[in-house]
């Protein structure tokens, strides 16, 4: 189990709007499943387990503090932020969901309200997510963790899979059928914007 973090409870709480009466455990525990499920999911192990190492030696220095400093640690803001909402503000019990309103007291969960303040705080994780990956694609030589082969039981770093479409768009082409089509099928879009890249500059 990870004991090393990368996001400080009182930062998360700085910029967010949790205060000081959420439980520290919860919180701890919010900001591990971030970086074990979601970060990790993106950057792979083996550059998760040099941040970790270098944090825990207090040697982070380069570009991977720029990567911690400047991208990571907004992108964990909101992830931790998103793991901790339900056990914040929903607690599963024999009668159902409830929210907890102080003490022993609780009352029914209105699904529709919680619904929106999760769906805002992944808007704001995703965005970060995006700006995450979009630096690692274009630096990954700053980082040969990315390209270290790994072992069945770690996790390849995902954070390029949106510029690995089998099909390209050219940026007219967002307004027509077959961009539409292609998006209802489930297929992966390159945007045109992205001419440095082989697959990022014509329509096939």
């Amino acid at each position: 189990m990870t004991t090393t973090f990368i996001i400080s409870e009182e930062k998360l709480r700085f910029f967010t709007d949790l205060n000081d009466s959420v439980d520290t455990s919860l919180l701890k525990n919010a900001v591990r499943e971030a970086q074990d499920i979601m970060l990790q999911r993106i950057i792979g192990t083996k550059l998760y387990n040099k941040i970790l190492s270098d944090i825990d030696a207090n040697t982070l220095t380069g570009a991977y503090k720029t990567l911690v400093d400047d991208y990571i640690q907004d992108f964990l803001l909101y992830a931790s932020y998103y793991e901790a909402l339900e056990a914040i503000y929903i607690r599963p019990r024999n009668n159902g969901l409830l929210k907890p309103t102080g003490g022993e007291n609780s009352i029914e969960v209105d699904r529709s309200l919680f619904n929106v303040k999760r769906q805002n705080t992944e808007n704001k994780m995703e965005f970060y997510a995006d700006k995450l990956a979009a630096y690692l694609a274009e630096e990954q030589g700053l980082f040969p963790e990315l390209n270290t082969n790994n072992k069945l039981y770690e996790q390849y770093p995902d954070y390029g899979s949106q510029y690995r479409s089998p099909i390209v768009f050219g940026r007219n082409a967002r307004v027509g059928a077959h961009y539409e089509q292609a998006k209802e099928a489930g297929l992966r879009i390159t945007d045109s914007k992205y001419k440095q890249y082989p697959w990022g500059s014509n329509i096939e």
